[in-house]
């Protein structure tokens, strides 16, 4: 701006009227609006830092971490919940790659393994803590645990008290049959559980069982069977202890002991493989508990029975899941 033009602007300004001064409340208002908007800019800095400086120590934590893991010990090593006592037709063990891969020089099952059966097969284990494990065919089971497996699919049945000739013996502590649709826990039993793609079928034989469904809890006792399907309510039926629903049961019987046992004792033996129950008529429960056996049982409990008690002259006959036994 030339001189010129300065004093004609003093000349203009010299014949204005003074400008009124603004009032006290004006000044605190524009104050108070410049704080608000310095202390909003200085926060987003603040919060900016504070991001640099959080990513900065997460990077530490995450370097920290990743060096304890090269440090840490391996997974838990594989333990033995199982041995087998008896296998027929196609068994598999599933691989790493997925491959199946025969079983026959298996004698023990370890945790993290899955067994795989085919068509016509069978396999009866003894559980690590106690008690016996029996597989259909067409199942698929995973071992997860010293007490527990997870089926996949197919059926499995589950005897609290091993596959011996003793009674009592090897009582499970704990069990656990894992599925999709829920878990299910033994509480002193003999149980058949059943998984498919969509519902879940707990059958007792004897005993008690308690079903954690995945919408749905329910409790099943001897003689009764549940479903459950989805999100309806379970539903229970009555069901036989012996019959058909559970034959393929009795063919993975294990092979037992009898040399130096009673009679009685094996009749013991055969009612709890087959769901019956015991009663004798006339002088046939002496005669049961003098005959003394010999050898090893290798045959289904109804084929060795009906032997047995023939070589001991006693008649039997099965009505309405009683077996009656009579001279």
């Amino acid at each position: 701006m030339s001189k010129v033009d300065h004093e004609v602007l003093e000349d203009l300004l010299s014949h204005a009227s003074p400008r009124p001064a603004p009032g006290a409340d004006d000044v605190a208002a524009a104050k108070a609006a410049v704080r608000e908007e310095w202390m909003r800019v200085a926060a987003k800095h603040r919060g900016r830092r504070r991001v640099v400086q959080y990513a900065m120590a997460a990077t530490v934590l995450l370097a920290a971490f990743a060096g304890l893991n090269v440090l840490r010990s391996p997974v838990d090593a594989a333990v033995r919940v199982a041995s087998i006592e008896r296998s027929f037709g196609p068994v598999y063990l599933l691989g790493d790659q997925a491959e199946l891969r025969p079983t026959d020089d298996l004698a023990n099952i370890n945790t993290g393994q899955t067994i795989v059966t085919g068509d016509e097969s069978g396999l009866a284990l003894t559980w690590g803590t106690g008690g016996s494990v029996r597989i259909d065919a067409n199942s698929r089971v995973t071992f997860t645990a010293s007490d527990a497996l997870f089926l996949e699919s197919g059926r499995v049945y589950f005897d609290s008290q091993t596959a011996a000739l003793a009674a009592g013996a090897g009582a499970a502590p704990r069990f656990v049959v894992g599925t999709e649709q829920g878990r299910v826990h033994h509480l002193g039993t003999q149980f058949m559980t059943e998984s498919g793609a969509d519902r879940l079928v707990v059958s007792v034989r004897e005993g008690r069982v308690n079903i954690e469904g995945v919408y749905h809890g329910q409790q099943a006792t001897a003689g009764e069977q549940v479903t459950l399907a989805g999100r309806q309510q379970p539903s229970v039926l009555r069901i036989e202890r012996s019959g058909a629903m559970w034959n393929w049961v009795e063919r993975t019987t294990p092979a037992v002991d009898v040399d130096g046992k009673t009679l009685h004792e094996f009749l013991l033996w055969a009612c709890r493989e087959m769901g019956l129950e015991l009663r004798y008529e006339g002088k046939a429960e002496a005669a049961a508990h003098q005959a003394v056996l010999k050898g090893s049982i290798d045959t289904e409990p109804g084929e060795a029975l009906g032997l047995r008690l023939e070589t001991a002259a006693l008649d039997w006959r099965i009505e309405q899941g009683v077996i009656y036994i009579s001279d």
